[in-house]
């Protein structure tokens, strides 16, 4: 498989570019349609994206689970939450590129990097976007490098023999891969720096709410 590179800030915005502009001409929908592969309806699915403190925890250098929060207005059009959700990735891409490649900081998946962060960042509105796609009757679907990228960092033990769209769904628990068991609902990113990873698959614990396996980390408190 040719390089792709790693994910850059530049990629993040064409990502939330991609998402948003995708959805923005079904704001009349059906937005408290059940999105799929999440208990949340299509609003409060995009409501999640809009309100991600990724951009927060990176620019104070996180080191706890921090009560970080952004307010949503309940009766906020869906045309807001799409700028706000804009706005938000816009954010996080802009703190990215002015951290230092050895910044760390907080994240329940690992004390993730810039670059994990901003792979985070393009698997939540990639795989969120898609879940909204799917109940409204939208296409939708990233390019294979793209894709690619995001498997590459945060999903380093992915198949190489699937489509790359269709691993990251399946890496995120969303559909089916032949040949390949399920993650089931305990799947989770590796946002540490790569070179911590031991070559493990690690698994989310759904009591102590964080990462367990896949490499030397440093803890993560509660």
């Amino acid at each position: 498989m040719t390089d792709v590179g790693t994910p850059s800030a530049d990629d993040l915005v064409a990502v939330v570019d991609l998402c948003v502009d995708t959805l923005a001409p079904h704001a009349g929908a059906d937005w408290f349609a059940r999105a799929r592969g999440v208990d949340w309806s299509c609003r409060a699915t995009l409501e999640h994206v809009a309100s991600l403190v990724l951009a927060q925890r990176l620019a104070t250098r996180a080191t706890t689970r921090e009560p970080l929060a952004v307010a949503i207005r309940p009766d906020a059009p869906i045309e807001e939450l799409l700028a706000t959700a804009r706005a938000t990735g816009l954010v996080l891409a802009e703190v990215t590129r002015a951290a230092p490649p050895t910044a760390r900081a907080f994240h329940p998946a690992g004390i993730a990097d810039p670059i994990g962060f901003i792979a985070m960042g393009m698997d939540e509105f990639l795989v969120h976007t898609a879940d909204i796609a799917a109940a409204l009757g939208i296409a939708f679907a990233p390019s294979a490098r793209t894709a690619t990228q995001v498997l590459d960092r945060i999903f380093p033990w992915w198949p190489r023999d699937a489509e790359p769209w269709d691993a990251l769904l399946w890496a995120n628990g969303r559909q089916d891969l032949p040949g390949h068991p399920s993650p089931g609902a305990n799947w989770v990113w590796y946002c540490a720096p790569l070179d911590e990873w031991d070559g493990t698959v690690p698994r989310w614990d759904p009591v102590a709410q964080r990462r367990v396996g896949g490499g030397r980390e440093r803890p993560a408190p509660l």
